[in-house]
């Protein structure tokens, strides 16, 4: 039985890191062009490795190509 609690428990917080509490919004933008733009950008060298300085980097990018994040 505490096995079962610890499984759905473990889940429950992989669910909820799988939709944050918030999005991306500009008026008018093209998101999917400016994320492909940001992940070049902050990416680019990273061998595939994805670390919270290279998150940091892509969000900054973002910001500067005028989206914001908003709360769902």
């Amino acid at each position: 039985m505490k096995s079962l609690l610890m499984l759905i428990a473990a889940l429950t917080l992989a669910g909820c890191a799988l939709w944050p509490g918030w999005h991306w919004e500009k008026p008018g933008g093209d998101y999917g062009n400016d994320e492909r733009y940001c992940k070049l950008q902050a990416y680019s060298g990273a061998d595939g490795m994805v670390t919270q300085a290279n998150v940091r980097v892509m969000h900054r990018c973002l910001e500067g190509r005028g989206w914001r994040k908003v709360a769902n």
